[in-house]
């Protein structure tokens, strides 16, 4: 072995021993726990709760009853009490002597007594000599109800309903059948026709046109016969303080009349169901088209009621009303000086066109084209009334050619084309009409002769021959391709109408709830509502044979109980 391996043991060696003695020093000083000599159980430490009373075996005796004052019974518990508070059937036993000044509350709360855990040995003695009197036996039979009675009742219905359709929020506090109650009957829910109409395709309510109704449901029939659907308008829309709280909150309100007598009802529609035709066209004792009076125009207007579409909104008292908002002038719009060549007066589908060439041939073929001149005629006015025979015969004649090249077209059933329109009315147009008439002087007293010239198509405030009707036939027929579909109409066309249909529509809306806006005779203030009033006006095809509005009214207790047969048609004046 090496001197370097010697080495290298001999080191190690010295380093196993040192760290052995190091590891018996420490073993020998490491602490060490003693083991505690067993001193027997532990004393429980004294308690901090006071002792429990020993309580006798015996059953206590009852606590004799303590009469405390409605007053002192209210300080105690830290209320006032209010004189109404105090039963009616308490009477006085002592009176308070003059010179004695009453103590106030504050005073007297001090005085009011510790209540103790032991009970009273002696019975407290009123301080205000009230007792209340023995309550009377009972009768063998429940008393029947008297109608103040039947009132009242109807009333807290009425209350309660209303108190469930509103928010936790809004509900008065306190006890609510001492809680103050909000003034439903103000709140008013306006119809506001659309302008132009949105959503063809997912209405939620509307004005005329045709009923959704479920399959499982046929057409309601009213006093017998099929009845004319007015209106349908989605429940969940109307506020809960409406009629009182009362009627449907869920579903859709459909109205329906009778075309003869005009009896109305309702139906609520749980479900929404798919579009229906109508079984027949309106009856006339609702039917009333604007502007539309005589009887050859009648039958060229649309036999039905616009399909409107309208969004309901809730006036509050102290609200802006928008039936009162500022809109144009209608009469205004109707300018007394126009002519039907304008773009926007042009027909637009075969039915205005046909209507056009009915009224043109009715109204100017038929009628003589000139006159004869009075025997006492100056020659001057018997050659003007000639010559204007004469003019007037030629327009006829070419008046009656674009008649008939209107029906080949229809009758052949090719598609409508907005430039033929344009070519028919630009034909009009070229067409002249001379009408003569006298003036008399006023500085001679002499007749004077004059004649006026005008484009077939242009109105004469003087006297119209046909353009008037016209415009009125097609402001039916207008109305009603619009609210189906607004792009039916052309640009020109909607530019002219839609500010007019905006105007119109602001007076003639409709409303629920509240009272009449005029008038109604047969109307309970406090037991009717209304359900539905249609002013008066003919936008919506739609009025009372008188001019008066159409409000439709049922009593409280019957839309409460959701008959809707029950609801009544009252005339406002």
């Amino acid at each position: 072995m090496s001197d370097l391996n010697s080495a290298a043991l001999t080191l190690g060696g010295l380093m196993l021993a040192w760290a052995l003695v190091m590891f018996a020093i420490w073993w020998m000083r490491r602490p060490r726990s003693e083991t505690p000599a067993y001193e027997g159980l532990p004393v429980p430490r004294e308690s901090r709760m006071p002792a429990l009373p020993k309580l006798s075996r015996k059953a206590a005796p009852e606590p004799e009853p303590v009469e405390i004052s409605a007053s002192r019974l209210a300080r105690i518990s830290g209320k006032s009490t209010r004189w109404e508070d105090i039963p009616s059937t308490l009477e006085p036993e002592m009176a308070v002597e003059p010179g004695i000044v009453p103590v106030p509350d504050d005073s007297l709360a001090a005085e009011a007594p510790t209540l103790s855990r032991e009970p009273a040995d002696e019975p407290v003695t009123p301080t205000t000599g009230y007792r209340p009197e023995s309550m009377p036996e009972p009768a063998d039979e429940a008393p029947v109800p008297d109608e103040a009675t039947l009132e009242s009742l109807a009333s807290e219905v009425e209350r309660q309903a209303w108190l469930t359709g509103q928010p936790a929020a809004d509900r008065p506090d306190g006890d609510d059948a001492t809680a103050e109650q909000p003034v439903a009957d103000k709140i008013i829910v306006r119809l506001v026709p659309q302008t132009p109409p949105r959503d063809a395709l997912f209405r939620k309510s509307w004005l005329g046109g045709r009923p959704h109704l479920p399959a499982a449901i046929d057409w309601p029939r009213v006093d017998g016969a099929d009845g004319d659907f007015l209106a349908q308008i989605a429940c969940t829309d109307l506020p809960g303080a409406l009629w009182d709280g009362l009627g449907p909150r869920k579903g859709w309100l459909a109205f329906f009349a009778n075309p003869d007598s005009g009896a109305v009802t309702a139906l609520h529609l749980t479900e929404e169901g798919v579009p229906r035709d109508p079984p027949r066209a309106p009856g006339s004792v609702y039917f009333h088209p604007y502007g539309i009076d005589s009887a050859d125009l009648m039958p060229l207007a649309i036999r039905a009621f616009p399909e409107w579409p309208v969004d309901p909104v809730t006036v509050e008292p102290g609200e802006a009303d928008p039936r009162e908002a500022p809109t144009a002038d209608a009469t205004a719009l109707l300018a007394a000086d126009y002519d039907i060549a304008d773009p926007a007066f042009h027909p637009f589908d075969w039915a205005s066109m046909l209507a056009l060439a009915d009224i043109l041939e009715a109204r100017l073929l038929q009628q003589p084209p000139g006159g004869t001149a009075p025997d006492d005629a100056s020659d001057e006015l018997a050659q003007a009334i000639a010559d204007a025979d004469e003019r007037n015969r030629e327009s006829v004649q070419r008046a009656a050619e674009i008649v008939s090249i209107i029906r080949e077209g229809a009758e052949h059933g090719g598609s409508f084309s907005p430039p033929d329109a344009t070519a028919v009315m630009a034909g009009l147009h070229a067409i002249r009409w001379t009408r003569v008439w006298t003036v008399a002087d006023e500085e001679s007293g002499e007749d004077q002769v004059e004649t006026v010239t005008l484009p077939l198509t242009r109105h004469r405030p003087d006297g119209d021959l046909w353009v008037d009707a016209y415009r009125t036939v097609l402001f039916d027929h207008a109305k009603h391709a619009w609210c189906r579909k607004p792009d039916m109409l052309s640009a020109p066309a909607r530019a002219f109408f839609e500010p007019l249909w905006e105007a119109m529509a602001a007076p003639e809306m409709p409303s629920m709830g509240n009272f009449p806006s005029r008038h109604a005779v047969g109307f309970d203030d406090e037991r009717d509502v209304v359900m539905l009033e249609f002013p008066a006006g003919g936008l919506m095809s739609r009025g009372r044979r008188d001019g008066g509005n159409l409000v439709l009214a049922i009593r409280k207790a019957d839309l409460a109980a959701g008959d809707f047969s029950k609801m009544r048609v009252l005339a406002g004046n």
